[in-house]
């Protein structure tokens, strides 16, 4: 069978270019519309619902908590039946339900329905967390595994920033037209369904069906189950599920604590919330701009050095990141493009180096649960940062939560650096 390449990409047998390219595709839109729905918070807790900026950090906090919890009990199962069914449906439901979520969240109009409407947000976020990693680990041989991961979150990066470059300003454009700022957040929002559904078309028509790589005879579903846990067995694998925890717990700190922090900064200094939100998410989309040669550059280390290793550096330089934060007076100030460019190349390190060990070391025989598993662990991330950050935000400092991760990211670092000793111990 003819080997599809494309570049140094060398992909396994069976995967046509038109598949790779739909990966592309979904990689491009996976991390904004997962992430959108917290950058526009901010506006719907402030315009729709009319929550206080006191209790704003603690409710977002809760919030994510919630579809976090939903996610720890559903990520698992989704990379079982990924395994079972293939990787195409599950990756396409999962954009179209995030669709249907983006049209139900500015309609709540009491914080119980923002609560329902978030789950319903978790089911497709739990497919889109697993799939991409999935996806992205059966199309590459081993060789291209980093580059291609590293290809992926470059995507994920130039969709975050040109969608979010786009996004970021609509709620001023329709402002301007005379609308009324329910309506406009309303009209914010849908806009981001219609992108869903638009790549969610795309995965349906274009992802190549069932599972690469996966052998042909079906275990239990509870026997996949068993594959996520069971692996952690190895060490490098248990790293893996922490560097997880860690890497999601960035991305979720930037998502869900640094848009808001600079939103209130806005509206507190005279800003309408529309012009806050956009102010916020320009230094927002600075973070992911900067992240993008991040990428290059580690899927390229990642394929010459041990990736513990890589993981330790990525630790190191997310941590200097966010700790950065403690010395910017002004959060809206010219010192926070040199904190947000660090805390960029942190966070897309971070990310690549824990998808890129858990893709190495992930053995073939049901790699979706081990990667379900893997997710798992970064929704347990997530739902320590919103526990501790919404808090830490609301009654010790709005900074809280980036000291928070600091201090995660340099514990991971630690860890490491201790595994690799030890296996240097065991080599001689």
């Amino acid at each position: 069978m003819k080997e599809t390449r494309i570049g140094p990409l060398r992909m396994q047998p069976g995967v046509e270019l038109r598949h790779v390219l739909t990966l592309f595709f979904a990689s491009f839109f996976g991390i904004a519309t997962m992430s959108f729905i917290n950058a526009s918070q901010p506006y719907v807790l402030t315009e729709i619902i009319g929550i206080p900026f006191a209790e704003q950090g603690s409710l977002s906090g809760r919030l994510t908590i919630i579809q976090e919890l939903a996610l720890l009990a559903m990520l698992a199962p989704v990379g079982a039946i990924s395994d079972k069914f293939g990787r195409k449906p599950v990756y396409a439901t999962a954009f179209f339900i995030m669709g249907i979520a983006y049209f139900l969240y500015p309609m709540a109009g009491a914080i119980w329905m923002l609560v329902v409407f978030r789950l319903v947000f978790a089911v497709g976020v739990a497919g889109n967390a697993v799939m991409l990693p999935a996806v992205a680990n059966d199309y590459p041989q081993e060789a291209s595994r980093a580059r291609m991961l590293a290809a992926c979150f470059i995507f994920n990066g130039l969709g975050l920033v040109l969608i979010l470059s786009v996004m970021r300003g609509l709620p001023v454009r329709f402002a301007d037209l005379g609308i009324d700022p329910v309506t406009v957040g309303r009209y914010w929002l849908w806009t981001m369904t219609a992108v869903c559904f638009l790549a969610g078309t795309v995965v349906l028509i274009g992802l190549k069906p069932g599972a690469p790589r996966q052998l042909s005879r079906r275990e239990p579903m509870l026997a996949t189950f068993r594959v996520g846990l069971e692996a952690a067995r190895n060490p490098r694998i248990a790293l893996a599920y922490l560097a997880a925890s860690v890497s999601r717990g960035d991305m979720a700190v930037l998502s869900t604590f640094f848009v808001l922090w600079l939103t209130q900064t806005g509206v507190e200094t005279g800003l309408t919330t529309g012009a806050a939100s956009q102010k916020a998410l320009t230094f927002y989309i600075v973070i992911q701009a900067c992240a993008l040669p991040a990428a290059v550059v580690m899927g390229w280390l990642l394929d010459r050095i041990d990736r513990v290793i890589g993981l330790a550096i990525a630790m190191a330089i997310a941590g200097l990141g966010y700790g950065s934060l403690w010395f910017v007076p002004d959060p809206l100030g010219p010192l926070m493009y040199g904190s947000a460019a660090l805390i960029g190349v942190g966070e897309m390190s971070a990310n690549l180096s824990a998808t890129s060990l858990i893709g190495r070391e992930a053995p073939e025989r049901g790699r979706g649960a081990v990667l379900g598993m893997w997710s798992w662990f970064g929704a347990a991330g997530i739902l320590g940062i919103a526990l501790v950050g919404g808090w830490l935000f609301d009654n010790v400092s709005k900074i809280g939560p980036f000291m928070f991760i600091a201090a995660a990211n340099l514990a991971l670092l630690l860890w490491a650096l201790l595994l690799l000793r030890r296996a240097r111990r065991i080599a001689a």
